[in-house]
């Protein structure tokens, strides 16, 4: 989370010890090199994510953009909304929408649980299960989605005990199927793929047949519509809150939630950044 205050930047993982104040000068300084050094390259160094504008995709949907950004239900989220795809236009730092987030990332202070909450995970961390158990100590049960092996294992031993906490192996699609992992950024490839990989197994979430789903998180690397649309008769049926990231593709920031809004038109949006390009979460709530 980023906010230009006074003369610092708040930038705020989440970590144990809280948000980590920097001078703004020197974090400006730091952005304008990060963009610099990347000025032929436009993806991520470390996953390969495609961060800025290469083929004019928001230029070519303005109007579109136009009447998503008036479906947001707060300022804040049409300024960051607009910024942030501005800024993946431009690469000019003085295009980044600088705020202040004061929650955790994908747990938007308008979400409310309660006690009956099932929570579907995909893309899972031990983080993000501590905080909503935080946040909601007498859920009902979690689902946790997660493909690769290590992650898996190092949630499996955590939360083994728990016997409301199921642990998937697999990642989240739009039917159950296996495909190819990339090793790099742990983004689904074609199976004809050359690029080092690994096969895992993905499935819908409408076909694990659960009674009630009340929230759903996506963060997996690029598949959030394909997993979405593997959610939509549970979306439609249970009209679950949800936090789902649009960062991967410049693409995903428009047709994530031209399709999210399209599905269920009574959903109330939101859009917060906790990061420097990355960690765009678009938030769907049914106002109670």
């Amino acid at each position: 989370m980023l906010k230009k205050d006074s003369n610092f930047v708040i930038f705020h993982k989440i970590i144990k010890n809280g948000p980590i104040f920097i001078n703004f000068r020197f974090f400006k300084k730091l952005c304008n090199f990060y963009l610099h050094y990347n000025k032929t390259d436009y993806y991520h160094t470390k996953y390969g994510w495609p961060l800025f504008d290469k083929n004019n995709f928001f230029a070519n949907n303005k109007e579109l953009i136009e009447t998503l950004t008036n479906k947001l239900s707060d300022e804040k989220s049409k300024k960051i909304y607009k910024g942030m795809i501005k800024f993946r236009q431009s690469r000019d730092i003085k295009d980044y929408p600088f705020h202040i987030i004061k929650e955790h990332q994908y747990f938007l202070k308008q979400l409310k649980f309660t006690e009956d909450e099932v929570y579907i995970d995909c893309g899972a961390s031990g983080v993000t299960i501590d905080l909503f158990i935080k946040k909601c100590p007498k859920y009902k049960e979690i689902i946790a989605f997660e493909p690769n092996e290590k992650h898996y294992n190092r949630l499996l031993k955590r939360f083994q005990n728990n016997q409301k906490i199921k642990i998937l192996k697999a990642g989240v699609y739009d039917k159950d199927c296996e495909m190819l992992l990339s090793n790099k950024n742990k983004q689904v490839v074609s199976n004809d793929s050359n690029i080092d990989s690994q096969s895992i197994k993905l499935k819908a979430i409408d076909n694990l047949n659960l009674d009630k789903v009340s929230f759903i998180k996506m963060d997996v690397e690029g598949s959030e519509l394909s997993a979405l649309k593997g959610a939509e008769k549970t979306i439609l049926r249970d009209k679950p809150k949800l936090a789902i990231s649009i960062y991967h593709k410049c693409e995903d920031m428009v047709e994530i939630f031209q399709y999210l809004s399209s599905l269920v038109p009574d959903y109330h949006f939101y859009v917060r950044q906790y990061h420097f390009v990355g960690d765009t979460i678009l938030y769907a709530i049914i106002d109670n």
